[in-house]
């Protein structure tokens, strides 16, 4: 089985979780026997060459190099970037093409690959699908439809581009139609949760079948590292992982440890200076002991393992949450908001689910209440969902397709 992997970014350029997920199942689908290669947008801009090559632990990747004029702002179908996407699927003869981001390569796959008579399978990963700014978290006064509707798309667009009216409404017509001829052509659409199948249905909209497929855990953790029970001579470290910005909830869960007797450790960048700032100095005038571990890798240990308990109070709609479940299988059990997918945790033994707005109250009474952490704890399950077992769904996937 040859598959060439289409996507936004990858390792070790961008290593958000999109890219860790894809470069996972990459490896994962490599130890089954499949030959797979990657095509990927990138960060960098184009100037003395139109295609970047690397290999990336031995898999040839090929970032497609953008112009200024190659962004969604200046439209969705990109030819040159087709034309070298063509290029790189007449060589490597793929029987599957796995799109998992559309948003740095433009649209325009589909049609591409019938020509080419390769099927396409695509993953939703983020919300790029059903949303021109991608994350569903909307400006101006306005909230996000429901449905395919866009009044209020118009709005908070135009307010992100300095621009509206009928301009912006005319682009985000044109930007549906070729979303729903893009989806038309899919042989096999996935997603990694039903919250983002659902967006997809509902709002692109998408009458087609979207099997939902986790993520689940990328790497396994040996017994070894996983966390014991908290020592009761020292107080309870609680804390949260990941990029640390706003829209995380990291204000909001600074706040909601006042008073509590506990540490909050804080692990992963900043992406702003100021609101680094801000978040220390919340947590300096409430006397929250605050600890921060900054960026870390692969090869460290894992921040889960200098936790008593992990709060994830995101306010993003989010997809899936590999946070969660990284936590879980370090046995550290889990308090997280209840956006987006992160509703779904309700479901899952060890995860405390809360609106944001009650994360303060939940916090005390888990941390208060003799026993309680410790219930939550105990509830963890022995094995999760692994990104193997999504490589053996997707590889039948493709099996039935070819």
């Amino acid at each position: 089985m040859r598959a060439c992997f289409v996507t936004a970014n990858f390792p070790p350029e961008a290593c958000g979780g999109t890219e860790q997920v894809v470069a996972a199942l990459l490896r994962e689908l490599v130890d089954r026997g499949a030959e797979v290669t990657v095509v990927s947008g990138s960060d960098r801009a184009r100037e003395d060459r139109d295609v970047l090559r690397e290999r990336h632990a031995g898999i040839s990747v090929a970032r497609l190099l953008r112009e200024p004029g190659e962004y969604d702002v200046h439209g969705f179908i990109r030819p040159r970037l087709l034309e070298l996407l063509r290029a790189e699927l007449l060589a490597f003869r793929p029987d599957v093409v796995h799109v998992h981001a559309f948003s740095a390569i433009g649209l325009g796959i589909g049609a591409l690959c019938r020509e080419l008579d390769v099927p396409m399978v695509c993953t939703f990963h983020d919300l790029w699908i059903t949303c021109a700014r991608f994350f569903r978290l909307p400006v101006g006064g306005v909230s996000c439809p429901d449905g395919a509707e866009r009044a209020a798309c118009v709005t908070c667009v135009g307010e992100a581009l300095g621009a509206g009216g009928p301009t912006v409404a005319q682009g985000l017509a044109e930007r549906d139609r070729l979303v729903r001829t893009e989806l038309a052509m899919a042989a096999v659409c996935t997603a990694p949760s039903r919250t983002a199948a659902d967006y997809v249905r509902v709002c692109a909209p998408y009458d087609g079948e979207v099997e939902i497929i986790p993520h689940g855990l990328l790497r396994a953790v040996a017994s070894v590292d996983k966390v014991a029970a908290p020592d009761p001579s020292r107080p309870l470290r609680v804390g949260t992982f990941g990029g640390l910005v706003p829209e995380k909830g990291l204000l909001e869960l600074v706040e909601a440890v006042r008073g509590l007797p506990c540490e909050l450790h804080l692990a992963g960048p900043f992406y702003d200076d100021g609101f680094a700032a801000e978040v220390r100095e919340v947590a300096r005038r409430q006397g929250t002991p605050l600890y921060e571990r900054g960026r870390y890798g692969g090869e460290e240990p894992h921040p889960a393992r200098g936790l008593d308990l992990a709060v994830f109070p995101s306010k993003c709609q989010e997809t899936y949450g590999l946070v969660v479940d990284e936590a879980l299988a370090h046995g550290v059990p889990v308090v997280c908001s209840d956006a987006g997918a992160l509703r779904e945790r309700s479901a899952s033994l060890g995860v405390l689910v809360t609106p944001i707005e009650r994360l303060g109250l939940v916090l005390r009474d888990l941390l208060g209440s003799e026993g309680s952490l410790a219930a939550l704890r105990g509830q963890i399950p022995a094995k999760l969902p692994t990104i193997g077992d999504s490589a053996d769904r997707h590889l039948e996937l493709y099996r039935s397709i070819v």
